[in-house]
């Protein structure tokens, strides 16, 4: 992306308890089960005894760790033929995974695999097994070394061999265990922002930037580039995951926003924004409850939105080394969740709920997990996005109805100079006709290309980019219409006006409200009424109707009352007002509704489409699209002017 300028704004509120009771989120309450320090997964004796206890004690779903330190927990045939290790060597002979799925499924608990590892290959192993038979996989730094970060050396996340691997280890778990998701961490999708050094990874961005990666690995466009590598690689891995299943849930537990961005490239907010996570479960690892409220606050007040806050169950440290949680630490922690509108939380990590005789396990069970709740796996995907994706692909055809190849969004838009808006989750973007960005997926609203410049919307305010995707003009309107001729209507505050294409205002703000130039003049509204003013600002034809449309071919429709005409550019009536809704001509035919139904005029008034039509729309290269019923086609324009 080479725009100038990435800019959040977030109005999120704060939800009350009524708001939140409307989001009917399911409660989730999750523990991550770990092989570091924990006995869990030394016998199956062991992992029985686990899961009623967490069933006991009022949880309703596990994360058992799958993949780390270079191994699987489960007999992996991938991992066998890539390093050949099947399993990791403490469980040979076992399938501790198996084992967990039928305990916790015989006492009601769900299960979504964890793979803890993800692009991390060992710890304080130089590269362990896996790079010892695929040394062509290592991550590296600016100086060529093998990239490591606290220790734990990692693998280039932007490989796609390496990238293939880890959906391979994914995707072997759902095709052959029955669990309820899948989950990636801190460190999947992610990669030391000290990394993206390969050779291979340089060349994509000279390609694309035309120089060579900044030393400085946090330089604001290396930093974006690189987690957008990864923001693709979890578009990737979630479409392979619901094709195959599209009743899996997409989770995800990343360092928290801005930092994870910052040192580890995971743009969690781009992850939420284009709804590519059912679950996502920011390690909020804090030792006091002030800096764990400090976090919570910062994610329901700036970062994310009511809507996307369903989708927010936070981890809670509840043990690391000698540390562990107090109880009114860990009650409080769970209060204000359910307080801020969060419907959960993961704890991390099993074993903290067993030391000093259970005491966290006998809080929860006597206060805020008093009660049972089931864990619903429908519910959860009901509030995302699969149920929108799968089975429901937008496709671009040519004028003569061909097929042709068409890039994956939730959204497509026809082209308009060789650019079209799409729309992934809840933000838009512009691709070019082969299907690649050319900006990155972060806008709340987005216009077609008008005269070399679209209008976008960044949190409240609108701006407008060029077509290479850069900044022109920055948001900074409370309302904004596209270019046309020149111009653009912009509202600041109460009064709308218009500006040039660099920003300049060449009518200053003085209009109730203000439309489209065309042919030389705009629709304008000044006390409740609407008139046309010219390019200077003067009104020419008084403002005396009660609505107005644009001027095309020479007639503009406008409403008197509660019926639509036409007039003329000197604001004579032509065609007398006898519609109930009426669109600018195009290609000498205009359409008008006439009581429920929309059809066509002529320039002279005449009707010569007649009106069974639930919707349409103008004419274009001789054809306009059309509905009936739920379909939609297009009609020909066999009109000839006489």
């Amino acid at each position: 992306w080479v725009g100038s300028r990435h800019l959040r704004r977030r109005s999120a509120k704060a939800l009350t308890t009524n708001t939140r009771n409307q989001l009917s989120s399911p409660e989730i309450r999750g523990v991550w089960l770990t092989t570091t320090d924990s006995q869990v997964f030394n016998s199956p004796k062991n992992i029985a005894e686990a899961m009623d206890f967490l069933a006991n004690t009022g949880f309703n779903l596990v994360f058992p760790v799958v993949w780390n330190n270079g191994a699987t927990l489960y007999p992996s045939r991938l991992m066998r033929d890539t390093v050949g290790l099947e399993i990791d060597p403490r469980f040979t002979g076992r399938d501790p995974l198996a084992e967990l799925i039928q305990a916790a499924k015989n006492v009601g608990l769900a299960v979504i695999p964890w793979f803890e590892y993800g692009f991390a290959c060992s710890y304080n192993q130089k590269g362990g097994r896996i790079l010892a038979q695929k040394p062509d996989w290592a991550a590296r730094d600016s100086q060529g070394n093998l990239l490591t970060k606290n220790n734990f050396e990692w693998l280039n996340a932007f490989d796609p061999q390496v990238q293939d691997f880890v959906i391979g280890l994914i995707l072997e778990v759902i095709k052959n265990y029955d669990i309820a998701g899948i989950q990636g961490d801190d460190r999947l999708p992610a990669l030391p922002s000290e990394g993206g050094y390969d050779t291979q990874t340089v060349q994509r961005y000279i390609q694309q930037f035309n120089q060579e990666p900044p030393k400085n690995h946090k330089d604001a466009q290396w930093l974006q580039w690189r987690a957008d590598l990864l923001t693709d690689f979890l578009t990737r891995l979630y479409r392979q995951v619901v094709v195959i299943n599209p009743n899996l849930i997409i989770s995800i537990a990343p360092s928290p926003y801005p930092w994870g961005l910052q040192e580890y490239l995971q743009d969690n907010q781009a992850w939420v924004d284009q709804g590519l996570v059912d679950m996502m479960h920011p390690q909020f690892y804090r030792r006091d409850f002030a800096s764990y409220k400090q976090l919570v606050d910062r994610l329901v007040n700036d970062q994310l939105n009511p809507v996307q806050l369903s989708t927010v169950i936070p981890g809670i440290l509840i043990k690391s080394g000698s540390y562990r949680i107090s109880s009114q630490d860990l009650v409080q922690a769970i209060e204000y969740n359910r307080d801020r509108g969060l419907a959960g939380e993961v704890l991390f990590f099993y074993e903290g709920l067993r030391q000093d005789n259970d005491t966290l396990a006998k809080a929860l069970r006597s206060h805020v997990y008093a009660q049972s709740v089931p864990f619903n796996t429908a519910q959860v995907k009901a509030q995302g996005f699969t149920h929108r994706r799968v089975g429901a692909e937008y496709r671009y055809i040519d004028r003569f109805g061909n097929l042709v190849t068409q890039p994956e969004f939730d959204w497509l838009d026809s082209f308009q100079e060789e650019r079209a808006r799409v729309r992934m989750g809840y933000k838009w973007g512009y691709i070019d006709k082969t299907g690649y960005l050319i900006t990155r997926l972060e806008f709340d609203q987005a216009d077609q290309f008008a005269e070399g410049l679209a209008r976008v919307k960044i949190g409240s305010r609108y701006g407008y980019i060029n077509l290479s995707g850069q900044w022109v003009i920055s948001p900074q309107f409370d309302q904004a219409t596209r270019f046309s001729e020149g111009l653009a209507a912009v509202k600041v505050e109460d009064q709308w006006g218009y500006i040039d294409k660099i920003g300049k205002w060449a009518i200053p703000t003085q209009f109730d409200q203000a439309e489209l130039f065309s042919e030389g003049l705009a629709a304008v509204q000044l006390a409740f009424q609407y008139g046309y003013c010219d390019s200077t600002g003067q009104l020419v034809i008084p403002a005396n109707f009660d609505a107005a449309g644009t001027f095309a071919q020479g007639l503009a429709p406008v409403q008197l009352r509660d019926r639509w005409g036409y007039i003329n550019p000197t604001g004579e009536l032509v065609i007398e007002p006898q519609f109930d809704a009426a669109q600018p001509f195009s290609q000498e035919l205009a359409a008008v509704k006439i009581e429920s139904f929309w059809g066509y005029i002529n320039q002279k008034g005449d009707q010569v489409i007649s009106p069974e039509f639930d919707q349409v729309k103008p004419f274009s290269d001789g054809l306009a699209p059309i509905q009936m019923g739920k379909r939609w086609g297009y009609i020909r324009n066999l009109f000839e002017k006489s």
